[in-house]
C-alpha cells in the first residue's frame, strides 16, 4: 500500500501520473478487501524460524489468530516465489510475503485500481507504457513472479535503501516508507509516548503496528487512528494486523513485546544465515554483498587473518551469523583447530548445550563442530541444509545436509 510521493521521505521521490489518482474519493471504497485499504496516501512473541511457513507466534497480543488455514496454504504455495525474488536482492522473504498479505490477502490477483498485486502504482505497468494500469482479475504464475520480482527490487532499491533489514528497526522503517511516511502518524506515535526515533520508524502507523498491543488496538483505544482516503481525516483504525506484527508471525522478528530489538539483528539465526550465504556452492572467495556488509558491521572485516576478513573461514561465518542476527553479539572469533578461541567458546562458555547430531533432532541455528571445522544447520523451505564457509576456499554458502555424526558434535544456543 504505497503512498503518494509528497508523503514519502526524500529518497523515495516518485511522481505518479495524474491518471493514477483521477478517480474520485468514493470510488476508492471498492478497493477495501478484507479491510485493507489499497489507497492510504498519508500514509510478542516470536521464535526463530523453523522453516515452517508461520514460524513465529500466529497470534496477536490478545490471543487472536493472525493467519487462517487458507492464509497458511497460500503462503506455502507462494513462498518459493517470494524466496527466489528475495534471494536475488538479499532481503528477507517475509517482507515480500507481508506486502502481499496486506495488499491482496496473498491472492494472485490484480485489484480493479490497476496497480497490481503489491499496489506499486506505475511500476507494475508492462510493455512500453510503464504507467499502464494492469487489468483486474487473476494472474498467471509468470505474471505473479514478475510482479514479485519487481516488489523485491523496489524493496531493495527504494523502500529499503540505506536500511539494515536484519534489524527490527530497519524493517519497520521499510514498511513505513512503503505505506507512506506521514506527519500524522509520527504525531500519533509521540502521543503514545514513543521517542522521536521510534515515531520516525512507524510506531504510530497502523499499517506498520496495528494490533501490536492494547494501546494500538482501536477497540481499546478510540484515539488510535488511521487515514483511509486520499487527503482524508484520521478515523478509527481498522482491525487488520500491522505489517510488522505479520512479519513477526512469519518468523522475521527478534521477538515482539514492545518491538524493541535485543541486539544488532533480527534474532533469527536461520534467516540470517540464509541472507548472508550464497544459496549454492561455486562462488569461491567472492562473498555475497550481504555477507560483506555483515562482516564490516560486526567488525570482522578488520580481523588480522586475511581469510576471516573476507569471510572465507568457517569460524568467521558462524560468528558473523550469531553477531549480526543479534543472538550473541559477543560470539568469539576466531580459532577452531587446536581447541582455538571459537571452539572453546562453543564448548566451554556455558551458552550452548550439546544435542544429538542427526537429522530429525537438529533445529535451525544449531552448530556442528569438529576439531577442524564449524558449520550451521539451517532449513530452507523446510528442508535441512548446511551453511558454512571453508578456510581459504570459499565464503558462506549453503549445501546439502550430510551425516557427519561420527566426527562432529552438535550444539544449540541456550543463552547467557
Amino acid at each position: 500500500m504505497k503512498k503518494l510521493a509528497l508523503f514519502l521521505v526524500s529518497i523515495l521521490i516518485l511522481t505518479p501520473t495524474a491518471n493514477a489518482f483521477a478517480l474520485k474519493e468514493k470510488v476508492w471504497d471498492i478497493f477495501d478487501l478484507e479491510h485493507i485499504y489499497y489507497y492510504d496516501p498519508d500514509g510478542e512473541k516470536c521464535t526463530p524460524s523453523s522453516g515452517s511457513v508461520v514460524s513465529g507466534e500466529n497470534t496477536l497480543y490478545n490471543g487472536e489468530t493472525i493467519f487462517t488455514a487458507d492464509d497458511q496454504n497460500r503462503l506455502a504455495e507462494n513462498r518459493p516465489i517470494y524466496e527466489r525474488a528475495a534471494n536475488n536482492y538479499g532481503i528477507p522473504w517475509q517482507v515480500i510475503a507481508v506486502m502481499h498479505f496486506r495488499e491482496t490477502r496473498l491472492r494472485r490477483f490484480n485489484p480493479a485500481n490497476g496497480q497490481g498485486i503489491y499496489q506499486l502504482y506505475s511500476y507494475t505497468g508492462g510493455g512500453s507504457n510503464e504507467n499502464a494500469f494492469l487489468p483486474a482479475g487473476e494472474v498467471s504464475e509468470a505474471e505473479f513472479e514478475r510482479q514479485t520480482e519487481l516488489a523485491a527490487k523496489l524493496t531493495k532499491e527504494k523502500y529499503g535503501a540505506g536500511l539494515n533489514l536484519n534489524t527490527d528497526d530497519g524493517v519497520k522503517t521499510l514498511f513505513f516508507r512503503y505505506n507512506g511516511v506521514a506527519n500524522a502518524y509520527i504525531a500519533q506515535a509521540r502521543s503514545l509516548g514513543f521517542s522521536e526515533a521510534e515515531a520516525n520508524r512507524g510506531e504510530g502507523s497502523p499499517y506498520v503496528m496495528n494490533l501490536a498491543d492494547e494501546k494500538r488496538d482501536a477497540r481499546n483505544n478510540p484515539n488510535w487512528k488511521q487515514i483511509k482516503t486520499d487527503n482524508g481525516p484520521m478515523t478509527t483504525a481498522n482491525l487488520q494486523p500491522g505489517s510488522f506484527v505479520v512479519y513477526s508471525a512469519l518468523g522475521g522478528s527478534s521477538g515482539y513485546s514492545s518491538c524493541s530489538n535485543n541486539g544488532s539483528g533480527n534474532g533469527n539465526l536461520n534467516q540470517t544465515a540464509i541472507n548472508l550465504a550464497w544459496p549454492e556452492y561455486g562462488h569461491g572467495l567472492t562473498a555475497r554483498d550481504t555477507y560483506k556488509t555483515a562482516l564490516s558491521d560486526v567488525g570482522l572485516s578488520t580481523y588480522g587473518d586475511p581469510y576471516a576478513r573476507i569471510g572465507a573461514s568457517c569460524d568467521a561465518f558462524v560468528a558473523t551469523v550469531f553477531r549480526y542476527s543479534g543472538v550473541d553479539p559477543n560470539f568469539t572469533c576466531c580459532g577452531i583447530r587446536g581447541h582455538g578461541a571459537t571452539w572453546n567458546y562453543v564448548t566451554n562458555s556455558g551458552k550452548f548445550e550439546e544435542v544429538p547430531n542427526r537429522a530429525g533432532s537438529l533445529k535451525p541455528g544449531d552448530i556442528r563442530l569438529s576439531e577442524g571445522h564449524i558449520e550451521m544447520y539451517i532449513e530452507v523451505n523446510g528442508v535441512g541444509k548446511i551453511a558454512s564457509a571453508s578456510y581459504g576456499e570459499r565464503t558462506g554458502e549453503i549445501g546439502t545436509f550430510y551425516d557427519n555424526s561420527a566426527t562432529f558434535k552438535a550444539y544449540r544456543w541456550k543463552g547467557n
